[in-house]
Formats: structure tokens, sequence, C-alpha cells
């Protein structure tokens, strides 16, 4: 489950760099969260039935709040992957509209050649952000549910 959310993750990212303004580009990426959502929420009811079978009634209250919380967490990554396209998206279009607006600017010496490495540095330079900041949200996220499992849980 989570390498496979690493791969679309990865995926997804890797699409955002090649054609962020391209409408079929958009559609195939909403397309590819709409079923990594679909996905989860089918593991998590399945996984909701298989764990009201095997235990007894006495925990279920206990296990639905686990559940929730594997939710929260799922919803929480997601949000954080949807930011990152969007951060994506938009360091693209930024470097789109630099690349628009600075062919008038350029230094005369500097050459096409020039500008290509220059564009590749930037969105190579995005993308080790991005890269980041994934990182940052797994340990943060991996973190959090240790603290949380210390406090006792609340059921209303």
């Amino acid at each position: 489950m989570r390498g496979l959310t690493v791969f679309l993750a990865g995926a997804v990212l890797v699409a955002a760099a090649r054609g962020a303004e391209d409408p079929a580009v958009r559609a195939m990426q909403q397309h590819q969260l709409q079923r990594q959502q679909q996905q989860e929420a089918l593991q998590l009811r399945m996984l909701q039935q298989q764990r009201g079978a095997q235990n007894p009634p006495g925990d279920a209250q206990r296990q639905q709040a686990t559940d929730l919380q594997q939710v929260d967490q799922q919803q929480r990554q997601r949000r954080a992957m949807e930011q990152l396209q969007i951060d994506q998206q938009q360091r693209q279009q930024q470097l789109h509209d630099r690349q628009g607006i600075e062919p008038g600017s350029v230094q005369p010496t500097e050459d096409a050649a020039g500008q290509e490495n220059k564009a590749q540095m930037e969105l190579r330079k995005a993308r080790e952000q991005s890269q980041q900041q994934l990182r940052r949200f797994e340990s943060e996220s991996q973190a959090k549910p240790a603290t949380d499992s210390a406090r006792p849980l609340k059921l209303e």
C-alpha cells in the first residue's frame, strides 16, 4: 500500500513536470487521484470488515478509533500530495513564464544552449524541493502516529 502510494506520487510529480498545462495530463492526474482514493476507501472497508469478523464486540470501539486514525492519516497524506502537485504546477508555470519573458532580457553572449541549461537547472531545483517536501511530510506523518497513540482516545 505504501509502496503504491509512493509510486503514484512519483508518477504524478513526473507527469506534472512534463505537462502541467496540458488538459489531458490534468485529467489523467485527477483520474489517478480519484482511483487512488477509491482504492484507499475500498481497502479501509475491507480492513474494517475483516477486523469486525475477527474482533469480539468489546474491541469494536477501539478498532473503530484505530480505523478512523488510519483514514485521517490517509486523508492528510492525500492532501499533502495534492498540495505538492499544486506547488509543482505553480513552479512549472513560473518557470514557463520566466522562459517566455527572459529571451528579451538575456545577455547577448548567452546562447540557446545556455538558456536551456539554465531552465533545466531551475526545473531540477524545483524537483529537488518537491522531493524534500515529500520526505519531510513522510517523516512527520510517521512521527505523528507514535505521539497520537500515547494519548487516550475519546470516543463520542
